[in-house]
C-alpha cells in the first residue's frame, strides 16, 4: 500500500506523463515568474506548503453544508480542515465569524448583497472608475444590474475620499448598504469615519479589503472589522490560495428580521453562502487557506507587510524623482498609481503596459479618476510590490526598477494610443539585465 507521501509525489510527473502540453505550458509560466519583474499590484505568490495543499486529494471531496451539518458522508476529515481554516482566520483578523467557503472575493461580495438586500435596494459605493470594484455596483456586473447603485467619488484635486461629502452624499441617497474598499487607492482607507457615516444614513457598512487584508492582519494598515458589519477579501491577494472570505467582528450576532424570522448576521451570512449561492465548497482551495492563515501568524510573514509598504514607498519616491506624476505624491499601502499621459506626451497606460512588458517588466494599465482615455487605453499604471518583496528585494532594488521603467518609458517610440516600436537590441538587453535581477532573487 502507498504512503500518502508516495502518492502525491508522483502527481506532477503523472501531469507530465498524462499532458505533456500542459506541464511544457506550466513550465513557461514558472520561468516567465521567475525571469520577469512581476510588479501588478494585484496579484501575489503563495507558499509551496499551499501549493501541495491545493494539489492534494482534497480536491475529490463534494460535501455541501457546514462542519457536523453535511448533506453527503465521509466528512469527518474535510470537516476538521474548515473548521482549522476558520479557526486560524479568527485568530488573523481579529474576528468572532468568519465563513471561508466563498470561491472567490467577488463571491464573498455577491453573498453579502444578497443576504442583506432585494432587488432595487440602494449601494453607496465608490465609483469603477475612481478605483472601485467592478462587483461594488458597477452596472455591467451582477450588483449593477439588480440594485440601485449611487457611486461616491474621490476629490478632482487631491485623489483622496472626501469624507464630508460622502456623508452628504449618503444623507441625501439614504442607501440601505455602503461599500467602502478599494482597487485602486493607495492612501489609508478611515473605516471608522465609514462606519460613522453609515450608522447616520441608516446603512449596513461593506468593507472589501482584498487588497489590504495583509496589511490589516500585520497591523500596517487600520482593520475594518469591528468597525463594518462585514469585511470581505480575496486570499490570494495576500498571499495565500485563490479564493475569499467573509469576516465579522462584534456586529455577527446583531439580529435582522428576513421575512416572518429573527436571526443573527452571522447566521444569514451562512444561509446566503449555502444553500443560497454556492453548493460545494472547494476543500483543497479551503485546506489551502488554513495553511496560508498559519502562514500569516507568523513574524516573518507580518515583518514582511510592512517591509513591502516600505518597498512601495521608495518605489514611489524614485519615479517622482524621475519626474512621474504619481497620484496623491506617493502610497500608504503597496500600490503606486502613475499618470503616465503627463510623463510623455502620446503615452498611454496600454503604451507602457505593453512595452514594459516586452522588456521583461510586468504591470498593468489602470484608469485613473476622471480619465479622458477609454478603459482599453488609459491614462495610468498600477505597480504593485508584494511579489518582489517575498522574492527578498528592498530598497536598493526599488531603486533600480525605478530607473529600468524610466528607460523603457523613455525609449520607446510612441506611434498612436495603443500602437509603439521598441528597439530589438534595446529590448533583449533590458530583458537580460532583468534577468540577471531576477536570478538574485529566486521565487520562493
Amino acid at each position: 500500500m502507498q504512503s500518502s507521501e508516495e502518492y502525491h509525489k508522483r502527481i506532477f510527473s503523472a501531469l507530465e506523463q498524462a499532458d505533456k502540453e500542459v506541464y511544457e505550458l506550466i513550465t513557461k509560466e514558472y520561468e516567465r515568474w521567475q525571469n520577469t519583474l512581476q510588479l501588478i499590484a494585484a496579484e501575489n505568490q503563495c507558499s509551496m506548503g499551499v501549493l501541495a495543499a491545493l494539489g492534494s486529494v482534497m480536491q475529490n471531496k463534494t460535501a455541501e453544508g457546514y462542519p457536523g451539518a453535511r448533506l453527503h458522508g465521509g466528512c469527518e476529515v474535510v470537516d476538521e480542515a474548515e473548521k482549522l481554516a476558520v479557526a486560524r482566520a479568527k485568530e488573523a483578523f481579529g474576528a468572532k465569524y468568519v465563513n471561508v467557503q466563498p470561491h472567490a472575493g467577488t463571491t464573498a461580495n455577491q453573498i453579502v448583497l444578497t443576504a442583506l438586500l432585494q432587488s432595487g435596494d440602494k449601494i453607496l459605493s465608490l465609483g469603477l472608475h475612481q478605483g472601485g470594484h467592478f462587483s461594488h455596483g458597477s452596472n455591467v456586473s451582477f450588483a449593477g444590474k439588480y440594485f440601485d447603485v449611487e457611486n461616491y467619488y474621490v476629490d478632482r484635486q487631491t485623489f483622496l475620499l472626501d469624507y464630508d461629502v460622502i456623508r452628504e452624499q449618503a444623507t441625501k441617497f439614504q442607501p440601505k448598504l455602503i461599500i467602502c474598499g478599494a482597487s485602486a487607492y493607495a492612501r489609508t482607507i478611515d473605516f471608522k469615519k465609514f462606519r460613522e457615516i453609515a450608522d447616520e444614513a441608516g446603512a449596513y457598512l461593506l468593507a472589501d479589503i482584498s487588497h489590504l487584508s495583509g496589511l490589516v492582519i500585520a497591523g500596517a494598515h487600520p482593520s475594518p472589522v469591528d468597525r463594518a458589519h462585514f469585511t470581505t477579501t480575496s486570499t490570494y491577494k495576500p498571499g495565500g490560495p485563490r479564493g475569499g472570505l467573509i469576516i465579522m467582528g462584534k456586529d455577527y450576532d446583531q439580529r435582522i428580521s428576513v421575512g416572518t424570522e429573527s436571526m443573527a448576521l452571522w447566521q444569514l451570512i451562512e444561509k446566503t453562502t449555502f444553500p443560497g449561492m454556492q453548493g460545494t465548497p472547494y476543500f483543497n482551495n479551503i485546506a489551502a487557506k488554513a495553511v496560508f492563515f498559519k502562514e500569516t501568524l507568523c513574524t516573518e510573514y507580518r515583518d514582511r507587510q510592512f517591509k513591502i509598504v516600505e518597498n512601495a514607498r521608495r518605489l514611489a519616491e524614485s519615479l517622482v524623482d524621475l519626474g512621474y506624476d504619481v497620484l496623491t505624491g506617493g502610497t500608504d499601502n503597496y500600490m503606486i498609481l502613475v499618470n503616465v499621459a503627463n510623463f510623455r506626451e502620446g503615452l498611454t497606460g496600454i503604451v507602457a503596459q505593453k512595452c514594459l512588458e516586452d522588456c521583461g517588466i510586468v504591470i498593468n494599465m489602470s484608469r485613473l479618476p476622471y480619465d479622458k482615455k477609454g478603459p482599453m487605453v488609459t491614462s495610468g499604471m498600477r505597480l504593485g510590490t508584494p511579489i518582489v518583496t517575498k522574492n527578498g528585494m528592498g530598497s536598493e532594488e526599488m531603486e533600480s526598477i525605478s530607473t529600468l521603467v524610466d528607460v523603457v518609458l523613455r525609449r520607446v517610440e510612441i506611434i498612436g494610443d495603443t500602437e509603439y516600436r521598441i528597439d530589438e537590441s534595446f529590448k533583449d538587453e533590458t530583458r537580460g539585465r532583468i534577468k540577471e535581477l531576477c536570478s538574485k532573487f529566486p521565487m520562493c
